[in-house]
C-alpha cells in the first residue's frame, strides 16, 4: 500500500471515530433511534421489504410520540435507499431518529458511513441509542507487524494487519537430517548439531529480510515460540539490522497454532509500542515549547501558522473537535470567522465591534488542516488521550499545537 493510499485510510478511520463520537451522545426519549447495516452485495430490494415489516409492526406501539418518531425515521430510511441499486462495495451504516433535546417536538436526521473496509452484518436495530459497535472495528488504525513463530525445529513468518494474519513461510530445521545412526563420535555428532542449527537460524533469518524489508508501513516484528530457542536465535543477529525487534511472546507452538496464539497476545506489546512512540512526539513538542522556539500551540495560533506553511509537525489530540464559523454582525454589517473549540456550536457568536453575529456557515477545522498539511507537506500526529503524555497534552495545551519549521 502506497503513502497517499495509507493517510486515505488513517483519515477515513478518523472520520468514522468523530461520527461515532457525535451519534453516540444522540438520546432518544423512547426506543426511536434506528440504526441498519447493510453490508456489500446485500439485496436492497431485501433490506427494504424487511423495513416495511418493521413499519407495519411500529404501527402498534402504544406512545403516540415514539410511534410517530419511528414511523418517520423508516420512511426516511426506506426513501434514503431508492437512491441505491445496490449497496456501496463495502456496505454501509444508516442511522435515522429524533434528535430534538426538547419534549414533544421531532427533528427526525439521517446519518449514514461509508466505511472503508467491508461491513460483515446486516442488521436492524430499533433503540433509544444507536447501535455503533459493528463500526469500532474501523476505528483502529490498520498498521502492520511482522510475526516469527520459532522453536528448534520449525519456524512460521507471518503478517498482522489488524486483526487479520497472513501467513507467508514455513522452514523445517534440517538439524537431525545432518546425523547418521551409529559411528559418530559424541564430539562429531555435536558439531554436526550446531552446524545444522546454524544453517537453520540462517535460513530464518534469510526469510524474515525477504518478507518483511518489502512491506510497506511496517511497524516491527514480534518473536513467539516455546522454551529459549527465541532468545538464542534474536541474541545472534541473523536478520537484517533494519528489521525492528519490538518484543517477545511465548507460546506452546512454532507452526500455524503459534501464530494464532500470538495474535491473541500481542496486544500489549502494540499499545506499548504505539504509546512509547506517541511520547516521543509529544516530548519534542514539550522540549521546543519549553525553550520558546519553534514551537507553538492555541487553536488560532496553529491555524494561522498552518494556513502560513510554517508547520513541520501537527499535533491534534483526538478528543477535541474544531469548528470554523462564518458570522454576520447586524450592528457593524461585519462579515467574520470565528474557530470554536468542542461539540457546543453556537448560532451566535460575539463580535468585535460589541454587538452579537449570527452563524451563517459551519465547517470542520480539522479536516480543513488535514488538507493544508497535505498541501504544504506538513505530518499530522493525532494524539490519544490515553497516555500521560496524551492527556497532558490535551489539558494544557487544549489538544492541538504544532513543531515549526521557522
Amino acid at each position: 500500500m502506497g503513502g497517499k493510499e495509507d493517510a486515505a485510510l488513517e483519515k477515513s478511520r478518523r472520520e468514522i471515530k468523530r461520527h461515532i463520537a457525535e451519534l453516540s451522545k444522540i438520546r432518544g426519549s423512547g426506543t426511536e433511534l434506528i440504526s441498519v447495516y447493510i453490508p456489500p452485495k446485500y439485496p436492497i430490494g431485501d433490506i427494504s421489504a424487511k423495513l416495511r415489516a418493521e413499519y407495519s409492526q411500529a404501527s402498534n406501539i402504544k406512545s403516540k410520540q415514539t410511534r410517530n418518531n419511528v414511523l418517520g425515521a423508516l420512511e426516511r430510511i426506506l426513501n434514503f435507499l431508492k437512491h441505491f441499486n445496490e449497496p456501496p462495495p463495502t456496505g454501509i451504516a444508516i442511522f435515522v431518529g429524533n434528535v430534538s433535546k426538547n419534549p414533544g417536538e421531532s427533528d427526525i436526521k439521517t446519518y449514514y458511513i461509508i466505511p472503508p473496509d467491508p461491513i460483515n452484518v446486516q442488521l436492524y436495530r430499533c433503540d433509544s441509542v444507536f447501535y455503533l459497535e459493528p463500526l469500532l472495528v474501523f476505528t483502529k488504525p490498520k498498521e502492520v507487524y511482522g510475526l516469527l513463530a520459532i522453536d528448534g525445529s520449525d519456524a512460521t513468518i507471518a503478517l498482522l494487519e489488524g486483526k487479520n494474519y497472513r501467513i507467508l513461510r514455513r522452514i523445517e530445521s534440517q538439524a537431525a537430517s545432518k546425523t547418521t545412526k551409529g559411528g559418530q563420535s559424541a564430539m562429531r555428532y555435536q558439531r554436526l548439531v550446531e552446524h545444522g542449527k546454524e544453517d537453520y537460524y540462517k535460513k530464518v533469518g534469510e526469510a524474515m529480510d525477504q518478507v518483511f524489508l518489502g512491506v510497506p508501513n511496517l511497524k516491527g516484528v514480534i518473536v513467539g515460540g516455546p522454551g529459549p530457542i527465541k532468545e538464542y536465535f534474536l541474541e545472534g543477529g541473523y536478520f537484517n539490522y533494519q528489521i525492528k525487534v519490538l518484543g517477545k511472546v511465548d507460546t506452546g507452538y512454532a507452526d500455524d497454532y503459534g501464530i494464532q496464539e500470538m495474535v491473541g497476545k500481542v496486544d500489549e506489546i502494540i499499545q506499548e509500542h504505539e504509546a512509547a512512540r506517541e511520547r516521543k512526539i509529544v516530548s519534542q513538542f514539550l522540549e521546543k515549547v519549553s525553550k520558546g522556539t519553534l514551537a507553538t500551540y492555541g487553536v488560532n495560533e496553529v491555524y494561522a501558522a498552518m494556513q502560513e506553511g510554517r508547520v513541520g509537525t501537527l499535533l491534534i489530540s483526538e478528543e477535541i473537535k474544531i469548528t470554523k464559523v462564518k458570522y454576520s454582525c447586524a450592528k457593524c454589517g461585519k462579515q467574520g470567522e470565528k474557530l470554536i473549540v468542542g461539540d457546543d456550536v453556537p448560532d451566535k457568536v460575539p463580535c468585535p465591534c460589541g454587538g452579537v453575529g449570527a452563524v451563517t456557515e459551519k465547517s470542520d477545522v480539522i479536516e480543513e488542516l488535514e488538507n493544508l498539511a497535505e498541501s504544504t507537506g506538513a505530518t499530522i500526529e493525532f494524539i490519544s488521550a490515553d497516555t500521560h503524555e496524551g492527556a497532558q497534552f490535551l489539558r494544557g495545551f487544549l489538544g492541538i499545537g504544532a513543531i515549526l519549521r521557522y
